[in-house]
C-alpha cells in the first residue's frame, strides 16, 4: 500500500470520528446549553468538510496523475527560461538565440549582429496570422530569411507575451500535461519537421494550445521547402496504396501541415521583389548594399552562404582537410535523415573516408578538436559550416545541406556511404530510425531501409510497420510478411495500413469479405482512398450499387478524383443520370485526370456536342491516353476530317 493511500485512509478515519462523536453527543445531551450545542455542531461540520475533501481526492472518475496548475515550466522542456522558472518575454530574447543567422562583417565594422530589417511581401499576411492566433508557417530555402521575418513580426506585435521554445519534439506536450498555463504566448518552432515525430506536436495538441475563439496564443513555425514538399506529398497521396509515409512522419504530422494553408502558409523568397529591393536600397547599410549587388540570394549572402560553400569546398593544408572532412560527415548524416545534432565521437568515427587520399593515413593530422574548431569558425563574422550544440554535438548548416541536395558542393554526386547509415542506426532513437529508413528508401538503399524500418517497427513505430509492409509487398515474393506488418500497423490504428491491407486481400480474390472489413475501418476514419475502393468492391458484387454510390460520393465530396471518375461511370451506366455523370467527369477532368477527360468526350459526343468532345479528346490524347487518341480519330473520321484522323 502506498504512503499516499495510507494517509488518505487515516484522514478518512479521523474525519469520520469528527463527524460522528459531536453529533451523538449533541443528540444525547439535550440539556446542554446553547454554546455547547453550537460547538458540537461546528465540530461536526468541520469533520464533514474534512470527509468531503478526502472523498473528493479519492473519488472515481479523476484520472491519476492529472496535472494541477503550476507556476513554473518543468526543467529541460524549454530552451529559454527566466530565473523564476517561467518563459521569458519575446522582447527579452536575442534573435540569434532563435535561429536568426548573424550577418557578414558584423564583428569589425558594425556594432550589431543584424542589419536593419528589410520588409518582405508576406509581412502583411504574417501580421494578420499572428494577430489572429493559431499556427502560421513560413517556408523557403535555407538562409532565405524565414526566421528573421518571423522574429521581427512577433517582436512588433507581441513583445510582452511569453516565448516558449521547446527543447525537443515532445516538450510542448510535457509542458501542457505538467499543468503550466499557456496563455498570452508565442510558441517558436524553428525547423518544424523536428517537432512532427510521434509524441510531438499534432492536431490534438495544437487544439489544446490554440482553441477556437482564442487569439492569445500563436504558434510560429518555419520549414525549408524540401521538407515541406515531402510533407505535402505525404498528405496528398490520395490512398493510391503503394505510397510511403514521407520522411518517416506519421499521418498526424502530414495532416497538421495540410491544414496550414491560405494566408497562414507564407513563402519567403530567396530573391527580393522590386518593392523589397527599393526598401533595401533605402536602408543605408553597407552590408545590405553589398547583398543587392552580389548576384545571389539576398539573405543567403548576408548569412555568408556562398562564403561557407567556398570554405567547405576549396582549400589546402591540414586544418582544411580535417575540417572539410568533419563538415562532409555531418552533411551526410543529415542527408541520411539524422536531424539531431551529431555527437563528437560519431563524427570522429566517420570523417576519415572524406579526407583526400593523400591525407587519410597521415600521422601528423590535426586533432579532432582542432578540426572542429576550424569547422565551427564563423565565416565573415556570420554563420559557420558546423553549428556546435550542448554535450559536444554538432549540426551541419542548413545552407550546405540545401546546396548539396540541389547538386552543388563536394558531395553533390556522391551517395551517402554505408558506414554513415550503419553508424547512425546504432545511436538512432525509434523515430530517427524510421526517418533514416525513408531517406534510404528514396535513395534506393533498400536493404538499409528494411533494416532501419525493422528496428523502428520492432520498437512499436506504426509508420515503420506500414512502410516495411509496402517495401516487402513491392518485392513481389514476400506478400505474407507484408500482410503481417500491415496487420500490426492496422491493429495500432494506422489508417494507411488498413487501406493497404484491404487492397492486398482484395487482390487475392478469395478474401473479399475481410478486405471489405478493413476498407470500412479505414473509411470510417476519413480515408478517401478506402471509401473509393470500398465503392469498387461493392459495385463489383452487382447487388450493392446504391451503397457503392454512397461511398463514391463521400470520397468524391472530399476531393478524391478516382471516386469522382468512378461515380461518373456508375451514373452514366444508368441511362437517366447523364447530366450528373457529366458533372462528376468534369470535376475529375479539371484536376487533370485523363481517363475522365476521355469519358467526358464520349458523353459529349453521344449527345451531339462534337466540338467540345473534340477538345477533351485532344487534351487527353496530348498526355498519351490511347483511348482518347482512338476516339478522337473516330470523331474526326465521322466528320470527314480524314487527313487529321490519319495524322
Amino acid at each position: 500500500m502506498s504512503a499516499r493511500r495510507r494517509l488518505r485512509q487515516i484522514v478518512l478515519l479521523f474525519s469520520s470520528v469528527a463527524v460522528v462523536v459531536p453529533l451523538v453527543y449533541f443528540l444525547v445531551k439535550q440539556g446542554l446549553d446553547r454554546a455547547e450545542k453550537i460547538t458540537s455542531i461546528a465540530f461536526g461540520l468541520l469533520g464533514a468538510i474534512g470527509l468531503m475533501a478526502s472523498w473528493r481526492a479519492a473519488r472515481p472518475g479523476k484520472k491519476p496523475g492529472t496535472a494541477s496548475p503550476t507556476e513554473s515550466v518543468p526543467l529541460g522542456c524549454l530552451l529559454h527560461l527566466r530565473d523564476d522558472g517561467r518563459p521569458p518575454l519575446v522582447e527579452q530574447v536575442d534573435p540569434l538565440d532563435l535561429g536568426v543567422k548573424p550577418a557578414i562583417d558584423t564583428t569589425d565594422r558594425h556594432d550589431q549582429d543584424l542589419p536593419p530589417y528589410v520588409p518582405r511581401t508576406g509581412d502583411d499576411d504574417l501580421e494578420w496570422a499572428i494577430a489572429e492566433g493559431g499556427i502560421v508557417l513560413l517556408h523557403g530555402k535555407a538562409a532565405a530569411g524565414k526566421s528573421r521575418s518571423a522574429f521581427e513580426a512577433i517582436h512588433r506585435l507581441r513583445p510582452h507575451h511569453q516565448l516558449l521554445t521547446p527543447a525537443y519534439a515532445g516538450a510542448l506536450k510535457d509542458v501542457v500535461e505538467a499543468g503550466y498555463p499557456i496563455s498570452d504566448a508565442v510558441v517558436w518552432l524553428d525547423d518544424l519537421e523536428r517537432f512532427l515525430t510521434p509524441g510531438g506536436i499534432d492536431q490534438a495538441l495544437l487544439q489544446r494550445l490554440c482553441p477556437s475563439g482564442r487569439a492569445d496564443v500563436v504558434v510560429v513555425a518555419t520549414i525549408r521547402d524540401e521538407e515541406l514538399s515531402r510533407l505535402d506529398h505525404a498528405a496528398t497521396r490520395g490512398g493510391q496504396g503503394q505510397e510511403l509515409i514521407t520522411a518517416g512522419l506519421d499521418e498526424a504530422a502530414a495532416k497538421l501541415v495540410a491544414q496550414i494553408r491560405g494566408r497562414r502558409r507564407i513563402p519567403v523568397g530567396q530573391h527580393l521583389t522590386d518593392t523589397e529591393r527599393t526598401d533595401a536600397e533605402a536602408s543605408g547599410d553597407d552590408r545590405i548594399a553589398a547583398a543587392l549587388t552580389a548576384g545571389v540570394g539576398f539573405a543567403e549572402y548576408l548569412a555568408a552562404g556562398p562564403a561557407m560553400m567556398r570554405r567547405w569546398s576549396v582549400g589546402d593544408g591540414p586544418s582544411f582537410e580535417v575540417g572539410h572532412a568533419l563538415i562532409s560527415a555531418a552533411v551526410d548524416c543529415r542527408r541520411a535523415g539524422y536531424t539531431a545534432p551529431v555527437p563528437r565521437d560519431i563524427l570522429a568515427k566517420l570523417y576519415r573516408p572524406y579526407l583526400s587520399p593523400a591525407w587519410r593515413h597521415r600521422a601528423d593530422l590535426p586533432t579532432i578538436t582542432q578540426g572542429l574548431q576550424w569547422a565551427c569558425e564563423r565565416v565573415l563574422g556570420a554563420s559557420s559550416c558546423l553549428l556546435p550544440h550542448e554535450n559536444d554535438t554538432y549540426t551541419a548548416s542548413d545552407y550546405l545541406l540545401d546546396r548539396t541536395t540541389t547538386g552543388q558542393g563536394p558531395l553533390a554526386t556522391t551517395p551517402v556511404p554505408d558506414q554513415v547509415w550503419n553508424t547512425l542506426l546504432t545511436i538512432a532513437t525509434t523515430p530517427q530510425a524510421a526517418t533514416i529508413g525513408t531517406h534510404a528508401y528514396f535513395t534506393q538503399r533498400l536493404a538499409i531501409a528494411e533494416q532501419a524500418w525493422r528496428t523502428a517497427a520492432d520498437n512499436g513505430h506504426t509508420g515503420a510497420m506500414f512502410n516495411l509492409g509496402v517495401l516487402l509487398e513491392q518485392r513481389g515474393d514476400r506478400q505474407e510478411e507484408a500482410e503481417q506488418w500491415y496487420r500490426r500497423a492496422a491493429d495500432n490504428g494506422h489508417t494507411g495500413a488498413m487501406f493497404n491491407l484491404g487492397t492486398l486481400l482484395a487482390r487475392l480474390g478469395d478474401r473479399q469479405e475481410e478486405a471489405e472489413q478493413w476498407y470500412r475501418r479505414a473509411a470510417d476514419t476519413g480515408h478517401t482512398g478506402a471509401m473509393s475502393n470500398l465503392g469498387v468492391l461493392l459495385e463489383q458484387r452487382g447487388d450493392r450499387q446504391e451503397e457503392a454510390e454512397q461511398w463514391y460520393r463521400r470520397a468524391a465530396d472530399n476531393g478524391h478524383t478516382g471516386a469522382m471518375f468512378n461515380l461518373g461511370i456508375l451514373l452514366a451506366q444508368r441511362g437517366d443520370r447523364q447530366e450528373e455523370a457529366e458533372q462528376w467527369y468534369r470535376r475529375a477532368a479539371d484536376t487533370g485526370r485523363t481517363d475522365a477527360m476521355s469519358n467526358l468526350g464520349v458523353l459529349l459526343a453521344q449527345r451531339g456536342s462534337q466540338e467540345e468532345a473534340e477538345q477533351w479528346f485532344r487534351r487527353a490524347a496530348d498526355t498519351g491516353h490511347t483511348d482518347a487518341m482512338s476516339n478522337l480519330g473516330l470523331l474526326l473520321e465521322q466528320r470527314g476530317d480524314g487527313e487529321q484522323s490519319e495524322g
